[in-house]
């Protein structure tokens, strides 16, 4: 049994390079990644990946890599630590897995703006578009003042060990923000789709549209319940024995982080994200929570729309979902398997190689992973 190949596969890396996670059943212990399209790539004018390698036993993150720089024709060999090869176990059980939530890191500043920036001195691991932060006190500190504290967000404009902006626009800009604290990467989803989401903005319009913190992954059709404290306004689209317990529908998904719903909101009452202030007199968060598919709805969309994806219009489908009028099922998308990394700086290169994941959209990806029959530990 050692050196058993469990799978291999392929894949064409998408726009804007994403990390890439494929899913390997029973845990690799070794994995190779090769990039066709760099390999027979002549001229290379940046340190760009060709070949791949990581064994069980390694670093989270880490990885051998060849690559080819200078206009060169010839492979140079080296090690990164950070955007290699990373375990993928959403249970975060697996031994050398990302933990649920990363390792806490000291921020010291958080801007009043509807869309706040962090100040950190350590951005390591963070990647914009993708990255999803939580934010928390340090332990003893009453000076720190913020509505943003304990909630998940995806990030954006990531400025190296500086500082990155939380990306889902607020309603209005939180209140006084002040003192020091920690910011944790949050490495997974709740094991089942579909997921509730905290609703940062929500337009006045014929059409709604729903802004949620993290990417929301739904689809034409979906049906929602909205849940809206008193302080934060907009209070008619809560669903209420007055309105025969009223839900909402997803019209069109407008971006990953807003999609537009079947509810005209232009004479409702304007909606706020809770402040500071509001927080403290016990204000709740918005939140939404799916429950079902309006299915005359779902039927005049064609069923590219209705497929739920990771990051809601584009990347793979969550796995297990399905799609159509099903897309809205309940289902366990928990799987095992290796988060391929965009790359990091390498050891004696001292300079960023692109990493498993590609080095430029339309890169074919060619990769293998396997078992040993005592696991390499």
């Amino acid at each position: 049994m050692d050196g058993t190949v469990l799978q291999q596969g392929r894949f064409t890396v998408a726009a804007g390079v994403p990390s890439k996670i494929i899913q390997i059943p029973a845990n690799a212990d070794f994995m190779f990644v090769r990039n066709f399209t760099q390999t027979g790539v002549v001229g290379q004018v940046a340190a760009r990946g060709t070949s791949f390698y990581w064994q069980r036993g390694m670093a989270a993150g880490s990885a051998f890599v060849n690559y080819k720089t200078n206009g060169l024709l010839t492979d140079n060999s080296d090690t990164i630590a950070l955007g290699g090869f990373t375990l993928y176990d959403a249970s975060g059980q697996s031994i050398g897995a990302l933990p649920r939530l990363g390792a806490p890191v000291a921020f010291t500043g958080i801007s009043n703006a509807v869309q706040p920036v962090v100040l950190t001195a350590n951005t390591a691991g963070l990647i914009d578009d993708r990255s999803v932060v939580r934010l928390f006190l340090n332990a003893g500190d009453t000076a720190l003042a913020s509505n943003v504290l304990g909630i998940d967000f995806v990030i954006d404009t990531v400025v190296a060990n500086t500082s990155f902006v939380l990306k889902g626009p607020l309603a209005n800009a939180p209140g006084i923000t002040t003192g020091t604290g920690q910011w944790r990467a949050v490495n997974y989803d709740p094991l089942y789709y579909p997921r509730n989401r905290v609703v940062t903005d929500i337009t006045q319009a014929v059409n709604a549209e729903v802004t949620t913190s993290v990417f929301h992954q739904m689809t034409p059709g979906q049906a929602i319940r909205l849940s809206i404290p008193k302080l934060s306004g907009m209070i008619e689209l809560n669903s209420t024995q007055l309105n025969n317990f009223a839900y909402a529908t997803v019209v069109s998904v407008v971006s990953e982080l807003v999609f537009t719903i079947d509810v005209d909101t232009t004479a409702y009452t304007a909606f706020t994200f809770p402040t500071v202030a509001q927080i403290n007199l016990g204000s709740q968060m918005p939140e939404m929570t799916p429950f079902g598919e309006n299915t005359a709805v779902s039927l005049t969309n064609v069923l590219s729309l209705q497929v739920p994806r990771e990051y809601s219009s584009t990347g793979d489908q969550i796995n297990e979902t399905q799609s159509g009028i099903l897309a809205d099922a309940t289902v366990n998308t928990g799987f095992l398997g290796m988060v391929l990394g965009t790359g990091g700086t390498a050891l004696s290169l001292a300079a960023a190689v692109t990493g498993p994941a590609g080095s430029v959209a339309g890169d074919v990806m060619f990769w293998v992973a396997g078992k040993s029959a005592f696991g390499g530990l």
